[in-house]
């Protein structure tokens, strides 16, 4: 089958900015009309980030109160058969409930937590981090992890590293949720990106310019990716 163009294109690249900030670089040096830009634009953040708040808390607290009954025992459980949730749930993402499922049960989960967990740590933390923590998932590790969180006042790419640690810790890791049709168009990304002819091009380049070390830590890494997909191949066709 001949290659399109759009098989041949190379990925798009990551914005130079968000691969600096990444790797954790250092605040670049602006003059005096650079850092009164900057300074409005961290105004005008904070007050995008209250109104995103105070909306999403505010929808979680009408979910748990009006689909829940203010039971958030009820509204934690992952097994609930309540209808109206179940059917929320279904529309969410879709043209009659434009909020995705991950805001829907973030929002209520906020809620259900906020009524369980008086500890002043947790209500006083803002809305980003208490989402990176709810893998934590028990009253007693939200409000540890809450409190270690405001503590060092950690940033959210911090608090991600900490809830990660606690959870290997405890013999867990990130559940990963992902459909049959997210898991075939990652692999029909992948697959399209990889076979492209500028894309096999741009990896000879590389290759001249990578030391022999690097070429075989990668090549050994491409070895173990390609293990990976045979399981998950054998997985889908049920010979694991």
């Amino acid at each position: 089958m001949a290659k399109t163009a759009a098989d041949a294109a190379p990925a798009p690249a990551k914005p130079a900015a968000l691969s600096r900030a990444q790797r954790g670089s250092r605040a670049l040096k602006l003059d005096a009309s650079q850092r009164k830009v900057l300074e409005s634009a961290l105004s005008e953040g904070e007050k995008l980030d209250e109104t995103v708040q105070t909306a999403v808390m505010s929808f979680g607290r009408w979910l748990l109160g009006n689909v829940f009954e203010g039971v958030s025992k009820d509204a934690l459980d992952r097994k609930t058969k309540n209808k109206v949730w179940s059917e929320l749930v279904r529309r969410a993402g879709g043209p009659t409930l434009t909020v995705s499922r991950r805001v829907l049960y973030v929002a209520l989960s906020l809620a259900a937590f906020d009524k369980q967990i008086g500890d002043q740590s947790w209500r006083r933390l803002d809305y980003g981090r208490k989402e990176l923590l709810l893998p934590l998932a028990t009253p007693d590790r939200l409000r540890a992890g809450a409190q270690h969180v405001s503590k060092w006042n950690l940033t959210q790419a911090k608090t991600r590293d900490y809830v990660t640690a606690q959870l290997g810790k405890s013999g867990k890791s990130r559940q990963r949720r992902i459909t049959g049709a997210q898991l075939a168009t990652r692999v029909t990304k992948w697959r399209s990106e990889l076979e492209g002819a500028g894309f096999l091009a741009h990896v000879d380049t590389m290759r001249g310019e990578l030391p022999k070390s690097e070429r075989e830590k990668m090549s050994e890494e491409i070895g173990r990716l390609q293990k990976a997909l045979e399981e998950v191949a054998r997985a889908l066709r049920g010979k694991r």
